[in-house]
């Protein structure tokens, strides 16, 4: 805060783990020591409807308080001599970015300072300064929060003690789950409770999933099929051996890999591919979307939808085709895992 630089950050995590609260209570924090600051929420959203001018406009009003019509050098020079505060939420194009900042950092007064929320890590690496990975909460954090919602004026009985844990591990962490579960269930009966509790990873939250599904629908055909594959059937295996297994159909798999990372879709600890539970919930719920028989889906994965195909004898050529595929793969490379 104290240096005379232009400044930008990126504050970079999966969706719901809170880059917008996290950017929000910064921006409420210190946004008094600057000369103008504005928060532009939703970026991503905002340009469905309007253009990028269009949001120029907006934050250069507030910051020069006065209605700004054009970007004319008076205005530009207006702002090369002002030091402010610019929160820039939910940006998920890097052109978009580097129009939002005029080109050029040098745009905005000495001590300026920008920050960038994005779910996709490689929209902000071209412009930042500095980017803070925004971690899952820890357990007692994450015990913290759900108690907030979830006991809003009551306090927890020994029934609701025994389910609590169970409930925070299932949400692993992401504060919006959190909030939606303990909200759904305040105020909700004993039996509520053990119900919800018996139907973790069942019951399918719609808030939740719009949520996640943003970064999903943003992938391109084959991104979203490696994503999908390391959904269902991949989630634990070497990244190596899975690029392995696709790279003689889908050449660039280990590049659409580092894409689902950089888009926190994917995880890659100690080269073991992995997600977020709720993500992999949300591509369950992708492949059942395809049809009500199992059987025209892309993908079977669940024990019971494989056996009803299997014993009615409806397997798809497409399907088929696609185990078969992976089946010969496998099996050929399983020497070389071993």
């Amino acid at each position: 805060m104290e240096t005379q630089d232009v400044r930008i950050v990126g504050i970079w995590g999966m969706g719901g783990i809170g880059k917008t609260t996290i950017a929000r209570a910064v921006y409420n924090k210190i946004c008094t020591k600057f000369e103008g600051f504005s928060f532009m929420a939703n970026v991503r959203e905002e340009l469905k409807r309007r253009t990028v001018f269009d949001l120029q406009r907006r934050f250069f009003s507030r910051i020069l308080d006065q209605k700004i019509w054009e970007t004319s050098p008076f205005i530009k020079d207006r702002l090369r001599r002002k030091k402010v505060l610019i929160v820039f939420d939910d940006v998920d194009s890097s052109m978009v970015l580097q129009e939002l900042l005029l080109e050029q950092r040098d745009a905005f007064g000495p001590g300026s300072r920008i920050l960038v929320t994005s779910r996709d890590q490689q929209v902000l690496n071209q412009e930042v300064d500095a980017t803070y990975e925004v971690k899952a909460l820890n357990h007692m954090d994450a015990l913290q929060l759900f108690k907030t919602k979830a006991f809003k004026k009551t306090c927890p009985t020994i029934d609701h003690i025994h389910l609590l844990g169970r409930m925070v591990t299932y949400t692993k962490g992401n504060p919006l789950a959190l909030v939606v579960l303990g909200s759904a269930l305040c105020d909700k009966s004993k039996e509520d409770w053990y119900s919800a509790s018996n139907g973790l990873g069942q019951i399918q939250n719609v808030e939740i999933l719009n949520v996640l599904r943003v970064s999903f629908d943003g992938l391109n055909t084959e991104q979203r099929s490696i994503f999908l594959h390391i959904a269902c059937f991949f989630k634990g295996i070497n990244r190596l051996h899975f690029t392995r297994i696709l790279e003689n159909k889908c050449p660039a798999v280990h590049y659409y890999i580092s894409v689902l990372i950089d888009k926190s879709l994917v995880l890659a600890s100690d080269n073991i591919l992995g997600m977020h539970d709720l993500l992999q919930e949300m591509a369950y719920s992708i492949v059942h979307e395809e049809s009500e028989d199992p059987g025209e889906r892309s993908r079977l994965f669940d024990p019971e939808d494989i056996y009803k195909v299997l014993k009615e004898n409806k397997v798809k050529v497409k399907l088929m085709t696609f185990v078969s595929l992976f089946l010969i793969d496998i099996f050929t490379l399983l020497p070389h895992v071993l």
